[in-house]
Order: structure tokens, then sequence, then C-alpha cells
């Protein structure tokens, strides 16, 4: 036994003691003693008075008694309460965790329909459970999932198709071998659950005559961290959803386009080396903190319109091989596009806080009929060798003006 239960027990013990003692022999005692009344002799208690005063006592005893065994009852009460609220929570905890080990073990499966039940089951396990540490290592798993490596199949030419509903999963057929169409689905699902849960909505200020709406963010995860470093991702849709930091270094953004128009990164995020072979658009998106796009290739048009960078950004060694729109965009950290090679149209009119950007080695292909290319006032442009253009700041000395420089032909 614990020390403290002990010194409770004998506490206990003698109070009874001291109970059972006042309600015999001892009310005379405590009617002499205690309350100061004198018993027998000439101004003493005698007869039917004394026994009318030990009765008092003994009643008060007995109140006391009673008070001392409701407070026993309310304890024991409270701590059968809490102990059965621990074994529920140790229960529904173990329950918890039978259940993601068993969707984890489903995602080792080579049967994409039972991949595609693991991934549900983790949705579902989540979404039910609003424990922010088991949101995350959900997303963490399904994350690790789409690091895997992954080959497209080599004729894989159309738009992505929709992930596949649950209820074409149940007693579904599959082949014992990985198909790389299959897998495409199965990974058309991850990424489908990590954005519906990300994918948040501003709330409409309240107004007399708008009705409650339904909570458009009741499936939202908040607080959510991504790490899709090397991850093959198709057609990955992150518009309007909020992030606090997210991971694509390395990664491979493939098929028709690629979306993160009005998305929010509340945190650091980093681009470093990847890569997009489809259009991609980070219009209006909102980053907060440390900004990383070195060296990636967007090998489609890439859009950052009225996007938002407050910290540091790095485009340096960023290869722009379509349009480059960056109209409107707004820079108020440090930002350097140094070594970054620009050889499509670019439109950056209106764009603000590059007035200080680097542009060591920045440069732009020889210019070819057609391509329009709007530059910030505060840069130029200047002839390069092999037909290359170099980017400066405007305060530099020498070369052209900047603003608005639509090419010649090629190779003037």
């Amino acid at each position: 036994m614990k020390p403290v239960s002990i010194v409770v027990a004998a506490v206990g013990v003698a109070l009874v003691a001291g109970i059972v003692w006042v309600l015999g022999p001892g009310a005379r005692w405590v009617l002499e003693h205690v309350d100061g009344v004198a018993i027998g002799g000439p101004s003493g208690l005698v007869g039917k008075d004394l026994a009318a005063a030990l009765d008092a006592v003994r009643g008060r005893v007995l109140a006391v008694a009673t008070g001392l065994a409701a407070l026993v009852a309310v304890y024991y009460t409270a701590r059968n309460a809490d102990t059965a609220r621990r074994t529920f929570q140790l229960g529904e905890r173990g329950h918890v965790t039978d259940r993601y080990g068993k969707a984890v073990e489903q995602l080792g499966s080579a049967q994409a329909p039972v991949r595609l039940g693991g991934l549900y089951a983790l949705e579902q396990l989540a979404q039910g459970n609003p424990d922010p540490e088991l949101r995350q290592t959900i997303v963490d798993v399904i994350c690790a999932y789409l690091r895997m490596p992954y080959t497209l199949p080599p004729d894989e030419t159309g738009p992505a198709e929709p992930a596949v509903p649950r209820a074409t999963i149940a007693g579904a057929a599959a082949p014992t071998g990985r198909d790389p169409r299959e897998e495409r689905q199965v990974r058309l699902t991850a990424q489908r659950i990590l954005t519906d849960h990300l994918r948040y909505w501003n709330p409409l200020a309240r107004r007399w005559w708008r009705p409650r709406s339904t909570d458009f963010n009741a499936r939202h995860w908040a607080d959510i961290r991504l790490d899709l470093t090397g991850a093959t991702l198709i057609d990955f849709n992150l518009r309007n959803c909020r992030v606090n930091d997210a991971k694509f270094d390395r990664a491979t953004f493939t098929g028709h386009y690629t979306n993160f128009e009005q998305a929010t990164f509340t945190n650091s995020v980093g681009f470093f080396l990847t890569t997009f072979t489809s259009a991609t658009n980070f219009s209006r998106a909102t980053f907060a903190d440390y900004t990383e796009f070195s060296g990636t290739k967007f090998t489609g048009d890439a859009k950052f319109e009225g996007a938002t960078f407050p910290d540091i950004t790095h485009f340096m060694m960023t290869t722009f091989t379509g349009a480059a729109a960056f109209g409107g965009a707004t820079f108020t950290g440090p930002v350097a596009f140094g070594g970054a090679t620009f050889t499509g149209p670019v439109a950056f009119g209106g764009a603000t806080g590059l007035e200080r950007a680097g542009l060591d080695r920045a440069r732009v292909a020889p210019a070819a009929a057609g391509v329009r290319q709007v530059w910030p006032p505060c840069w130029r442009v200047e002839a390069g060798a092999n037909g290359w253009r170099m980017l400066r700041l405007a305060a530099d000395p020498g070369g052209e003006d900047g603003g608005d420089v639509e090419s010649a032909e090629p190779g003037g």
C-alpha cells in the first residue's frame, strides 16, 4: 500500500472507533469535558434531563458521521468515475491503435483495392478523432506512401481520372502485382485525401439577412505539415488549402495542371530542385515564411500573379521554360533570382518589392518572334553572349532600360 493510503486508512479507523465510543459511554464524557455540563449533584443534570442531553450529544455525532460518510461516498464515486473514464480512454486508445495498425498494414498489400481501403480507413480514423497528433501521424503515413518510387505508365497521356469512390472497392478483384495504372488511382486517392482535408474557406461575415450557414471547414485538419520530398504527384490540387509548412524538394509534378491557387502556407515551404512538367498556378498564394524555389524547373507556364512573399524568397537557378507570370506579386522580404533562366513570355507588371532583388547571372534566352516580356521598371536587360541577355538592376550603370520588352526575330 502507498503511504498516503495507509494514513487515510488509519484516520478512518480512528474516526469510526471514536464515533462508536461516543455513541456509547463516551457521550457522558463529551457532555462533561467538551460541553462543560455538570452531571449529578444539586446543580447537575439527572434523570430525564441527563438522558435528553446525552441523546443530543449522540445526535450531533450521528450527524457528523453521516456527513463524513457522504463525503467518503462522493470521493469514491468520483474516484470510480475517474477510473472508469481512464479505462474507457485506454480501451478507446487501444481500439484506435488497432484500427491504425490494420490500415497501415493494408497499404503494403499488392492489391490496389486493399491499399485503397487502407487509405480510406486512415481518413475515417483521422476525421473521427480530432487529436492533432493522430491526424499529423496519419498525414505523415500518406505522405510517406506518396514518396515511394513510382513511374508513370509509358502511355500515360490522358488527364487525371477521378479518385476511386469508396463504393467501388468492396469485393473488387485485383492482380497480385502492382499495375502502374491501378497504382495511379491509389495515388490520386491519397492526394485527394490530403487536399480535401487541407482545403480551408474563410468564414463569411455575419449579416442579419444571411442565414446561419453550414461549417464549410468541418473537414479541415488544422496546422498540418506536409513532407512530399521526392514524391511523384499527378495533377496535384492544393487550391484554397492551408498548410503549416511543406516540403516538396525534388518532387515531380506531372499531369495536365498543378494548382496552388490561393493556397496559404503559414510557415516555410520548399520547392528545391523540384520539377513541374505541367502548367502551374500559384496565383494569389500566400507564403508566410522562408520560401525556396531554387533549382526548380518549370517546363510549362508558371503563374504567380498576385502572390504574396513576405519573407526570404529564392528563385535562384530556377528555369522558366514556359510563360512566367508575376503580375501584381508582392515581395516584402529579400528576394533572389540569381542564375534564373527565362526562355518564354514574361510578365512582371505591377509586381512590387523587386528594387533590390538579387539578379546575379540571371539571363533571358535569345529573343523569339512574338514573345512579349514585361520586366519590373527597376530591372533592365542588356546584351550577353551568344544572343542571351542578362538581367540587371536599373540602378547599375550601363545597359538597356527595363520595362516592356518585345522581342525581335530570332537571333535579332
